[in-house]
């Protein structure tokens, strides 16, 4: 943010510049005309105008930009409105002030110099009017055939000139701008690609280790058993445990790697969502009661368009989190509500801690942990990610209500399958759960 800003000061700056040399010549030009034409009031005019320009030359170094600006815009302005009270009105003059209005967007900045954007602003406005209902009150010395032969071209030609210089640096400016936010999205997706290579690569690494530790500690156990070293085999069946939980959490960090590479094939087909509920729940049933929690499930027939691994393990996600965290004596129930602008929403609701106030995009952070979830619960807290980033790859999406008073509940909504026929024949969930 800082060196955007910084880079569209220095924007600015060049801007500001720029009009300025464009400024002394316009003005040197109506000086020279108005000086060889021997039309003194409007070669004094020119001067204050050129005098304005000359000086924030001088002083560019010595003052602020801001106040660089202000000056030649206060003379320019002023320079203008003197001009149309001392040419005849069909010089057309006063239009110069109009495009004047939109000058201090181009040089100033929004964020610090509002004031001075909002004086910049007004000045020509107020000039303008007070010409415009006390101009037939004055007697201008240049007449109506020299203003219409001589300044109102002149002053047509100006003020295109005023109008297309901002248009040009605002165009310049969106073109830089696209090309910025284009680059930064092609690094942003670099480094998302670089971070999912990292992610696979480790876990690969690490899976083979692990799975040599989760053998011999089973090898052990059982040499433990057979000699009758209890210690032995609990020691063994602890490692064992511990490296399993290991090797799950390493699983699922490759899967969310390949899931968010696109590498997992993805077959969208009717499954009937009784089905992956009956499977998830059967999968935590164990450690559900482990933990002294209840699981249940309303009975549905409702059809969704899903491929039923990544369903069942995205729902086996919130499940998992669920009886995970609700607590002892809690409750996890999984439910389906009506179909909704053609979705089906599978909610799951337990009546533990909660999410608080966490910011939604936290919650569905990869590795990150909220505060109910920082405790001794074993995670890598990757569950609401894995979920999201599955039922997306669905066309799905997952999400948390907050307005549960107490618990929490998260769904995952998918599309609905409306084929009425294909209640008989909609396939099963197809491989092992892998929570």
């Amino acid at each position: 943010m800082m060196d955007s800003r910084l880079e569209a000061g220095a924007r600015r700056r060049k801007l500001s510049f720029a009009f300025v040399w464009l400024g002394l010549l316009f003005t040197s030009v109506w000086m020279v005309l108005t000086g060889l034409s021997g039309e003194l009031e409007v070669f004094l005019v020119g001067a204050l105008a050129f005098s304005g320009f000359a000086l924030v030359r001088v002083l560019k170094n010595q003052l602020p930009l801001v106040w660089v600006n202000t000056c030649w815009l206060t003379s320019t302005n002023v320079a203008i409105f003197l001009g149309a009270c001392v040419v005849h009105v069909d010089g057309h003059i006063d239009i110069m002030l109009v495009p004047m209005v939109g000058f201090p967007f181009a040089v100033f900045s929004i964020y610090r110099d509002r004031f001075h954007i909002a004086a910049m602003v007004a000045l020509p406005i107020i000039l303008w009017a007070t010409w415009f209902f006390w101009h037939e009150d004055w007697n201008p010395i240049i007449d109506q055939a020299t203003a219409v032969r001589f300044y109102a071209p002149m002053s047509a030609l100006t003020a295109f000139s005023i109008i297309v210089y901002p248009v040009f640096y605002f165009a310049i400016v969106s073109a830089q701008h696209s090309t910025e936010i284009k680059r930064a999205r092609q690094d942003a997706e670099q480094s998302s690609r670089a971070k999912t290579v990292l992610l696979s690569g480790i876990s690969h690494e690490m899976r083979t280790p692990l799975n040599a530790v989760i053998g011999l500690a089973e090898l052990l156990r059982e040499d433990g058993v057979t000699k009758g070293d209890a210690q032995q085999a609990d020691f063994a069946s602890r490692i064992m445990q511990s490296g399993e939980t290991l090797l799950a959490t390493v699983e699922k960090t490759m899967h969310f790697a390949d899931i968010a590479a696109r590498r997992s094939a993805v077959t969208l087909e009717p499954v009937a969502v009784a089905d992956v509920v009956e499977l998830v729940l059967e999968a935590y049933r164990d450690e559900a009661a482990q933990r002294d929690v209840t699981i249940l499930a309303e009975q549905t027939g409702t059809l969704v368009l899903a491929d039923a691994t990544l369903f069942q393990e995205a729902l086996a996600q919130l499940v998992e989190n669920g009886v995970r965290y609700c607590g002892a004596g809690g409750c996890v129930k999984v439910a389906v509500a009506g179909e909704r602008s053609g979705y089906h929403r599978i909610t799951v609701t337990d009546n533990g801690p909660g999410f608080g106030a966490v910011d939604p995009a936290l919650a569905f952070a990869p590795f990150e942990r909220l505060a109910h979830a920082t405790g001794t619960t074993f995670g890598a807290g990757m569950g609401l990610a894995l979920a999201r980033i599955k039922a997306e790859a669905m066309s799905g999406s997952v999400g948390i209500d907050f307005d549960v008073p107490k618990g929490a509940r998260v769904w995952i909504e998918l599309p609905a399958f409306f084929d009425e026929g294909a209640t008989r024949t909609a396939p099963k969930p197809r491989g092992s759960l892998q929570a």
